[in-house]
């Protein structure tokens, strides 16, 4: 399965990208399920969907369905959303519950993943109820966007993404109200969309009515540790613009991205979710600062719609081409700096245990 020249450079000018094999072939997805996105932190939701007792959001991770529930003292919890009786998932989609009933055999658990009844089990030897709570799992509340991750012993948020949103944070992004999700399939790699994400070379080319707005010449571009910064105004303002007069765009490792886009007060989370080796799901949630959406934020949201297009129309391409088997590793440019931090992390999580499985 493995190249041996798997090799991406940590000097740029000089680095080639990762290898075609890598967006191709079905076992590498498997390995990154297990080494990274079971690894790193995921969104799942913003505590606006969170405003009394009993409420509750599902979402996968890595494959694994899980859930969030909230309590009567106003406290979260993520939860593996699995039955410990016979392993059947407890609830779908979101809602309110007072508590979880299992469809298959109506066991049944409190907000805090304690089990509350478990039907058909007198007379079990040695049954201790303490023992079968739901499976807890991280999680966190940052800036008011709610992560979790699956590895018991991950470091904080505020480790990892030390100034993250120090742009917005001002804003009270807690007053954001979730008002549309919008799911769409891409028949293409993952890491496609991530590639195409971290850099805007392609902007003046690929996406003319968005660029027409936006002072190009001072787009700047902050790389961190564990994510990195895009952004620049409108023409005609400076780099400090307030919230909505240019875009402002935070992509976190793996695969989640955090858009602050022009026009009124916004944000979309985009996540670029793994179906299959060639297959990719992307889920992208749209806020505003009321729940009611004016005529300009539908404006915005078509915009966003016709980029979102264009993206996907070029990811598709680039599966295309790489497939043709004519592809086997690219060159940087010396503005690629962040598709370059992407590769260079891919190659620390996955290159040891590739080359390990190959041995």
């Amino acid at each position: 399965m493995v190249n041996e020249s798997f090799h991406v450079s940590e000097k740029l000018s000089e680095s080639q990208t990762l290898p075609s094999w890598l967006y191709t072939n079905r076992e590498v997805l498997d390995v990154e399920y297990e080494e990274i996105f079971s690894k790193t932190w995921q969104y799942v939701g913003h505590m606006s969907q969170f405003t009394k007792a009993g409420d509750y959001i599902t979402a996968e991770i890595a494959n694994r369905p899980i859930v969030v529930t909230y309590d009567q003292n106003g406290k979260l919890r993520a939860f593996y959303n699995v039955c410990r009786h016979r392993a059947s998932k407890l609830v779908e989609g979101e809602g309110n519950k007072p508590i979880l009933t299992c469809p298959y055999h109506a066991w049944t658990y409190r907000l805090d993943g304690t089990l509350n009844r478990a039907p058909n089990m007198n007379g079990v030897e040695n049954f201790n109820p303490k023992e079968f709570c739901l499976k807890k799992i991280k999680l966190e509340v940052f800036e008011s966007f709610i992560f979790v991750n699956l590895d018991p012993n991950a470091p904080s948020m505020s480790s990892l993404y030390p100034d993250l949103f120090k742009h917005v944070k001002k804003y009270n992004l807690s007053n954001l109200k979730k008002v549309r999700v919008k799911e769409t399939i891409c028949q293409s790699n993952w890491k496609i969309g991530i590639d195409n994400y971290l850099e805007c070379d392609h902007c003046s080319i690929v996406h003319k009515a968005l660029v027409s707005k936006l002072d190009m010449n001072q787009y700047e571009y902050v790389m961190h540790e564990n994510y990195s910064y895009q952004g620049t105004p409108l023409k005609g303002l400076k780099l400090d613009f307030p919230l909505g007069q240019g875009g402002r765009y935070y992509w976190l490792y793996p695969n989640t991205w955090f858009s602050f886009d022009p026009g009124p007060a916004n944000l979309s989370i985009h996540q670029s979710i793994p179906i299959d080796h060639r297959t990719t799901k992307y889920v992208y949630t749209t806020f505003f600062m009321n729940e009611e959406i004016t005529e300009e934020e539908e404006k915005l949201m078509a915009i966003d719609e016709l980029v979102r297009k264009e993206d996907l129309e070029i990811c598709e391409m680039v599966q295309k081409g790489i497939d043709t088997g004519a592809y086997e590793q690219g060159r940087f440019s010396l503005t690629e700096n962040l598709v370059h931090h992407f590769h260079l992390m891919i190659q620390r999580d996955l290159k040891d245990v590739l080359l390990n499985k190959n041995r």
